[in-house]
Formats: C-alpha cells, structure tokens, sequence
C-alpha cells in the first residue's frame, strides 16, 4: 500500500477555504479575463461542448459537441482565430453525426496526427451501443469536405467519453473503455485498449486488448490514459484498488513482442486523499502525475493530487494532496487539470461556487521543495455567459487558457460556449 505522506494541514485548509468563500462574490472582477469566443446555438453547430479542447496549427480549436449538429447527434467543430485583434472568431462544423453506421454522440477529447488527421471517440448508442473510435481527416484542396472514418465499432463495452485516444510515435492508438473485458462488474470492468494501423491507405485497423480489469485490487472503469516514457501507459480507475475507492495504474509494454503488458497499482486511494478519480492523469516534470478526484480527501469535496515516481527502482511512489475542495462549495466536483506557465496547474470545477455553476482555479507550485501549492480561484461562472464547464482548460500561446462550458444563458436551451482566459 502507498502510504499518504502530504496532506495538507487543517489550519491551511480553513483559511484556504475562507479565502475562497469572500472572494467568490468578486471573482468575476479579478484581473484574470474570461471572453465568451463563440456560443453555440445547437443546429447546425453543435450543442454541449464536454471534452477538451485541442489546439492545432496557427492556434485553430477543435472541440466536439455531444449533441446537436445537423442530424442531432452530434459533431466536430473547429474555430479559427481572427485575422486582426478584435475580430471573431470563426466556427466550422468539420463532421456532423448521423447516429447510424458512424456513430454519435461525441465527448471525448480529440487527438491530432502529424498530418493533421483528427482522432476521437463516439460515446455509444450507435452503431452497437457501444461507440467508436473515428477519424477525420484534412480535406486536399481548399474549401474541401473532411473525410470521416470509423477506425473500430466496439461490442460489448463502452467508450469512457472525456477521455479519447493518445498517439503512440508509431501512429497507434490507445484508449479505454469502462465496460467489457469481464471481471466481476456486471458489464465488464473495462479494459485498455491499442487500435494499429494495417499500413495501407484505407486498411482495417487491428483492436488488441493490452489489459482486462477485474475488479479487484487492480481496479474498475478506467478514465483515459496518457503516454509517458518508454511508451508506458498511466491512467486512473473510477472503482476497484484496496479500497474500493478507485487507482492510479501504469501498463508497462512487453519485453518482447506477443508477450502479456503488466499492470501495476501504483497507488489505491483511501478517503482521505480522494475517491472516484475519473479523469486522466496529466505528467510533470521528473514523471510526476498530477489529477483530481471526484469526492473524497479531508473535506469530502474532492482533491486535486499528484503522484511522484520513487526514488529507488521498486519502491513505492508518493501521493501528496495538492488541495481539498469543500463539500459544502456546492459540491465542486473537479475537472482535469492541465499545466500552464511556471509550472501552474489549472482547472475547472463543474459545480461550485455562488451560482453553483462551476468556477476556474489555479495551484501554484510551492516556492521551496515539499512545501504547500497555493489555491488561487479565478473565476466563478454566475448567471449570464457560459456555465456548468465540463471538460478542462487547454493553454495556448501567451498563456491564454480556452475552455467549454456545457450551458449559454440567453438561450432556449443547454447550447455551451468556447471562452479564453487569461490570467
């Protein structure tokens, strides 16, 4: 068992907390700037933005839309910068959805290729209730149509949306699912998973199972995961672990080809430093992993921690909480965090705050080893613009943050927005 060695003090918390709740009034006037870029309006643009965003060249944004589009199931959007300062931003439906033999409803973070080929995940329902891995790939010419493929069709389990698919260097994919594989949950544990190109243009792609989740020790519905050296795999499960709480695993590449993965718990949370982590870990300098759990830690708010490697082949990496939310913040329920400037690590929650719409905070790395990361609240959504973020912020060139919100007050319906923040 990894023993929880950092958590920060009660007193640290108390007066964190009472930080939070007088400036939660004016934080909309803090000098961090939030700009409402676009807002969608459901058809034909897209409704209910959830993922990340992802920032190709010259600064364009791709996103997905759970909903909406121009058959309601969804689409792939991009937004291209303004020409000048002061402009608009400029919003294209790259892909719409038509629930049929493509899939639909999309959330998942896309991935870019090299060549620019975007790569993401369809949530279920359609074509097997079990979703898809997809591509949509550049068109040739100017003014061209995108060009859609669907990569794999699952059975059997089902895709973790937020999560998507990371790139390995050799142009494989891998991803998660939270159902199939077996084990003891009544539709499979979930599994990881690596999608290989055949190496011809317009060949099938070959689905391996890299590791079945049982339930047990190991854990249960995993939520993503990400690449790190040696092509080692580092994701987090929602369920399972010693407690019964949720992971964090590593899946370590064979030794010769053919040859099983390993998987190993490198930590199994407890309560007190988190429970439910169901978003992919995100890695900092010197291999430390850094996410945010759903509940738990000594408020029962939820946690945003970080996992460092040890010091000595074999031994066992350290958990430290980085800050505990409040349960009573309105039931906060962090996002992913991402890294910014200076090391700065930034978030969302999807609650919180005045309005109960969610809020954007920042830790600040500690200004000498092993000391506290500051809280910092950025910005409360309230009842006008954009609220309830579901996904996590992506940093662009000069620091500017970008971000999604799942709903657009002004509106009939839930339709979100794309919104920069510069801190």
């Amino acid at each position: 068992m990894t023993v929880h060695r950092h958590a920060p003090t009660i007193g640290v918390e108390l007066v964190t907390a009472l930080l939070i709740f007088t400036t939660y009034s004016g934080a909309q006037n803090l000098s961090p700037v939030l700009t409402t870029i676009y807002g969608f309006t459901g058809t034909p643009d897209g409704e209910i933005p959830e993922g990340c965003l992802a920032i190709g060249s010259s600064g364009v944004l791709y996103g997905t839309t759970f909903y909406g589009g121009t058959y309601g199931f969804g689409a792939v959007f991009s937004l291209t910068p303004p020409a000048s300062q002061g402009g608009s931003w400029d919003e294209t439906v790259l892909y719409s959805f038509q629930g049929a033999g493509d899939g639909g409803y999309p959330s998942a973070t896309l991935a870019i290729g090299r060549d620019g080929t975007l790569y993401g995940t369809t949530g279920g329902d359609e074509p097997s209730n079990a979703g898809t891995v997809f591509s949509l790939t550049p068109p040739s010419s100017v003014g061209g149509a995108w060009t859609e493929n669907v990569l794999y069709a699952f059975a059997g389990a089902y895709l973790v949306g937020p999560a998507g698919v990371a790139i390995r260097r050799n142009g494989a994919l891998y991803g998660t699912t939270a159902g199939g594989g077996g084990g003891v949950c009544s539709q499979g544990c979930g599994t990881v998973f690596s999608l290989t190109p055949s190496g011809s243009p317009g060949g099938t792609w070959r689905e391996t199972v890299l590791y079945a989740f049982t339930g047990g020790a190991d854990g249960s519905l995993p939520a993503g995961i990400v690449i790190g050296d040696g092509d080692i795999l580092f994701g987090t499960t929602a369920d399972g672990g010693t407690y019964a709480l949720g992971t964090v695993f590593s899946l370590t590449p064979p030794a010769s080809p053919g040859t099983a993965w390993t998987e190993t718990v490198l930590h199994s949370f407890y309560g007190l430093d988190g429970n439910g982590p169901e978003r992919p870990v995100v890695i900092g300098a010197g291999g430390v992993l850094y996410s945010s759990t759903n509940g738990g830690g000594a408020f029962a708010g939820g946690t945003v921690f970080s996992l460092a490697p040890p010091a000595f082949p074999g031994g066992a990496w350290t958990a430290s909480v980085l800050h505990n939310f409040q349960q009573g913040d309105n039931y906060p329920v962090p996002g992913p965090v991402t890294f910014g400037r200076d090391g700065v690590l930034y978030g969302m929650t999807q609650s919180g705050g005045e309005a109960r719409h969610g809020t954007i905070f920042a830790l600040r790395p500690p200004t000498s080893p092993g000391g506290p990361w500051t809280y910092v609240p950025l910005y409360v959504f309230g009842q006008s613009g954009g609220a309830l973020p579901m996904g996590g912020l992506v940093a662009g060139s000069g620091g500017v943050l970008y971000g999604t919100t799942s709903l657009y007050y002004g509106t009939s319906s839930y339709t979100g927005t794309v919104f920069t923040l510069t801190p």
